[in-house]
């Protein structure tokens, strides 16, 4: 991977690799628990050659990444089973409001630049998930809920455990996740037995590079970037997953999703757009101080 891309610019290339989720998992009738374990462990061996333990971070930060990352896994594969696939997928973009919070916790500060783009992304999810809103129960309400903490807890968590190995960690969280999936759920590890030929090129494909690229590359990113950044490129995988299902199967989204998208661009750009002006702002600050500096030297 070529280690001098922006930590921005991997976060999307993870994020493009994500979104071929849509149109792979829409094709193939396998069961959800089993598609979830199995292409985090074709993932994770697909990586182990990358796993240095003296280079990753062995603490709590460690434990609390592996417990978001399969608890994210799991909460995803049953929200599917409890609301549509809107709001399931949408939910987990909830953690750029998390990561606001956190972020105004631990800095102390309310910054309205970050906030503006935060609230009008948020919106944009909003409407992305009101395609499939009537059918959720509450029991799906509370799992889609949690997604948003997962994803948050990862992202931050990410950057305190990869140490100088990111592509170790997401070796061995995607190892983790998929030993723990197909032990603790046994009757979807039976099925694998019945799995075609296709099924196995489709899933080797999902965890070598849906998954495998797909995290490698966000934990890669995460680690230059701000967590509430990497959350906001995140949701390029909201916008081209549908985009894919539109082009290879045919299937094109609803009026309450493409507003959805085209809210959430709006929020992107407007981000990169207030990022810019904030050195601007500041190096004017900078001026006018040293401007009244000087006026007062000379009095």
């Amino acid at each position: 991977m070529n280690m001098k891309l922006s930590g921005g610019m991997m976060v999307f290339l993870g994020a493009v690799f994500w979104s071929l989720n849509a149109p792979i998992v829409k094709f193939l009738e396998v069961d959800a628990i089993l598609l979830c374990g199995l292409r985090a462990l074709i993932a994770g061996l697909s990586l182990c050659g990358f796993i240095r333990p003296k280079q990753l971070r062995w603490n709590g930060w460690m434990l609390l990444y592996l417990c978001c990352y399969c608890c994210l896994g799991l909460s995803v594969i049953f929200s599917l089973t409890m609301t549509s696939s809107a709001v399931a997928i949408g939910m987990q973009y909830t953690a750029i409001i998390w990561l606001f919070i956190i972020n105004c916790i631990k800095s102390k500060s309310f910054d309205m630049r970050s906030f503006i783009p935060v609230c009008v992304v948020f919106a944009g999810v909003l409407f992305f998930m009101a395609s499939g809103s009537g059918e959720t129960s509450v029991m799906g309400q509370l799992l889609t809920l949690s997604e948003g903490i997962f994803f948050a807890g990862l992202t931050i968590s990410s950057k305190k455990a990869a140490g100088t190995n990111p592509l170790g960690l997401t070796a061995v969280g995607n190892l983790v996740t998929g030993v723990v999936l197909l032990t603790a759920f046994p009757n979807a590890g039976a099925s694998i037995a019945a799995l075609s030929g296709l099924d196995w090129a489709l899933m080797i494909i999902l965890g070598v590079v849906q998954i495998g690229c797909g995290y490698a590359f966000y934990n890669l990113g995460v680690q230059k970037i701000s967590a509430q950044k990497a959350s906001l490129l995140s949701l390029w995988e909201m916008l081209l997953g549908p985009l894919w299902v539109a082009l290879f199967l045919g299937e094109y989204p609803s009026t309450p999703v493409l507003i959805g998208f085209v809210i959430i661009i709006i929020g992107i750009l407007l981000d990169v757009k207030l990022s810019q002006k904030a050195p601007e702002k500041s190096e004017a600050e900078v001026s006018a101080h040293h401007e009244a500096s000087v006026s007062t030297v000379s009095c």
